[in-house]
């Protein structure tokens, strides 16, 4: 036996044959989450791309936006991206449903995500709380596929590195003169009282 058969990891957990990850229905522990989310990201962006590129809104080779893009959200473009608002709607939703249910909550508790300042908070609580071990009211916990495995500790990984990447940016930035610090824009921009 190979360390990749033992490996938690890498082993294959069976789900069960009920278990439709795209029915609200069901328990997604965090890394499931994470990685149904970064999949619907994924998804959702190429699928603007090209509809932008169908409709000739995106021209590919001056990588511009048409001039007549209002325009063009007024026909039947702007049905397709409220198409595309829904689709994505309604997915984030089913799976932001899944994840509280691994919490034991009602996914009505998602509507604190309308909510200015509580949103922050619940969405780091869906991503750091760990799910009830065993059966809850939601039924069994569902173990995370490896692709879910894979795809969540990559989107951890890009979300790390973004934050360095921009803070690094912005202290460049400021050490180089190109951007203010706060006190300097309170003092140029109090300067006139």
């Amino acid at each position: 036996m190979n360390s990749h058969d033992s490996s938690p990891f890498f082993s294959r957990s069976p789900v069960s044959a009920a278990d439709r990850p795209l029915s609200i229905k069901g328990r997604f522990g965090r890394l499931s989450f994470i990685g149904w989310y970064g999949f619907l990201n994924i998804i959702s962006f190429f699928a603007s791309i090209a509809f932008s590129l169908a409709v000739g809104i995106f021209n590919l080779g001056t990588m511009t936006l048409d001039n007549q893009f209002i325009d063009m959200l007024s026909g039947m473009a702007g049905l397709g991206y409220i198409a595309l608002l829904v689709f994505y709607i309604y997915f984030y939703i089913v799976i932001t449903a899944r994840r509280l249910h691994d919490l034991d909550k009602s996914g009505w508790m998602m509507l604190l995500m309308l909510l200015p300042l509580i949103n922050v908070f619940f969405i780091l609580y869906l991503l750091l709380a760990s799910g009830t071990a065993g059966f809850n009211r939601y039924g069994a916990p569902r173990p995370a596929l490896f692709w879910e495995k894979l795809l969540a500790w990559l989107m951890i990984i890009l979300a790390v590195l973004s934050i360095f990447s921009a803070g690094s940016a912005v202290s460049y930035m400021m050490g180089s003169g190109e951007l203010e610090t706060p006190q300097e824009m309170v003092q140029k921009g109090t300067a006139y009282f």
